[in-house]
């Protein structure tokens, strides 16, 4: 048997789909189409994923959709998103990639226990970055904090700065296999928190926890940013039960 040729890292890659999603599939069944062909190796490291415009075509569901599914699967480490040069698959083990189905197969029924974890995960990480983040950091912090302080009636910037927010402190923590985790924690909830991120009051109680976060990594007090950070946790803990019952 002819062995087949690999297209050119520069070429992207087309997805051929014999039964496309539908337009009323959320952008985790994206994610979990491209994990499952990055898997069996239909895209290897290196390829190059079609434009947005021409994915969101071949797999039956709008831009948005695509273009959320393309950020979880980046923060995840399985593509990389180069401004302005497209979508790539990166080196990531194929092996890797199986305990990732767990992260988009959460549903409702347990979007509470992932909260919970966070309350136990997120302050160990704000109390290590408290100790090693780094004066860029902080302003990029401030400058996120400054920016849902000043809309407070904006959900979807609320939400992108939120993501960034807690991002940042992840990769401030210095250890990446931790802040690889904590993204992946992220990925999973975002479905969740962006349905209660719509109360403004809920918004409210965030950037104010955020502030409260805020200023104790300004004084790179650990002890002060840990228990913030639990405070937040526990506040879009109880925001969640809050709006879901759960």
């Amino acid at each position: 048997m002819a062995r087949q040729t690999e297209p050119a890292a520069s070429e992207p890659v087309l997805l051929r789909l014999d039964d496309p999603i539908g337009r009323k599939s959320v952008s985790e069944l994206v994610v979990q189409r491209i994990l499952d062909m990055v898997k069996a190796g239909s895209l290897a490291p290196g390829h190059k994923l079609p434009a947005e415009r021409d994915l969101a075509q071949q797999l039956d569901v709008s831009r948005p959709t695509v273009r959320e599914a393309l950020r979880a699967l980046a923060i995840l480490g399985v593509v990389e998103i180069r401004h302005g040069g497209g979508v790539y698959v990166t080196s990531l083990d194929a092996e890797l990639l199986s305990p990732m189905d767990f992260f988009v197969t959460l549903s409702a029924s347990n979007m509470a226990e992932l909260f919970d974890a966070r309350i136990q995960f997120e302050p160990m990480i704000a109390r290590m970055a408290a100790e090693r983040l780094s004066d860029d950091q902080l302003d990029h912090l401030a400058s996120l904090v400054a920016q849902q302080t000043a809309a407070p009636d904006d959900a979807e910037l609320f939400h992108d700065t939120d993501v960034e927010f807690h991002k940042t402190i992840l990769d401030a923590s210095g250890n990446a296999f931790l802040g690889r985790f904590g993204k992946m924690l992220q990925v999973l909830g975002d479905q969740g928190r962006k349905a209660f991120q719509k109360r403004r009051s809920i918004r409210a109680q965030s950037v104010e926890d955020h502030q409260a976060i805020m200023a104790a990594l300004l004084a790179r007090d650990p002890e002060a940013a840990q228990r913030a950070m639990r405070q937040h946790m526990v506040n879009v803990r109880n925001a969640l039960k809050e709006v879901t019952g759960a």
